[in-house]
């Protein structure tokens, strides 16, 4: 059955304010997650507060680890800030396509990040993480395949 066109003037009130919610809950948990990639420190001054380890003793791998771990944590927190953003923006102006969108870039991003962590970690469950990533990359395909397989045919 095809979607329905829509348009945000078309919404329930209560769509209309639960898709707001959701894209700025989603904006705000994705700014949370790009923190974690990029500028948290391995240990914020609470973590020294209840762990009582001086980061200046911590030896280097292990402070290198702590970076690596942040940074996987924030791609998972990314990615649900794109999926809860995608929703929203659903939610908002009735069009499944910001899902398909949201979801894409979400599963990319998320296990897209998993992945180079666990590369440079070299793990020993690197199959499975890369067994995780291929699946999340196929969905991703099929979705926004399924995007471009829907839309009419152009050919004169």
């Amino acid at each position: 059955m095809p979607e329905r066109a829509s348009t945000s003037t078309h919404r329930e009130p209560k769509e209309r304010w639960t898709g707001v919610v959701l894209l700025i809950l989603g904006l705000l948990t994705s700014g949370t997650g790009v923190y974690f990639m990029v500028f948290r420190p391995p240990m914020l001054p609470e973590d020294v507060r209840f762990s009582g380890v001086d980061p200046k003793t911590l030896p280097p791998g292990l402070h290198e680890w702590l970076g690596i771990v942040f940074r996987t944590l924030g791609g998972f927190v990314a990615g649900l800030g794109i999926l809860l953003s995608g929703l929203g923006a659903s939610a908002y102006t009735g069009s499944a396509e910001w899902q398909r969108w949201g979801l894409a870039m979400a599963l990319l991003v998320a296990f897209g990040r998993f992945l180079a962590s666990n590369v440079v970690l070299r793990s020993d469950f690197l199959w499975f993480v890369a067994l995780l990533c291929v699946l999340a990359a196929a969905l991703v395909v099929w979705t926004i395949g399924r995007h471009f397989r829907s839309r009419p045919s152009h050919e004169g």
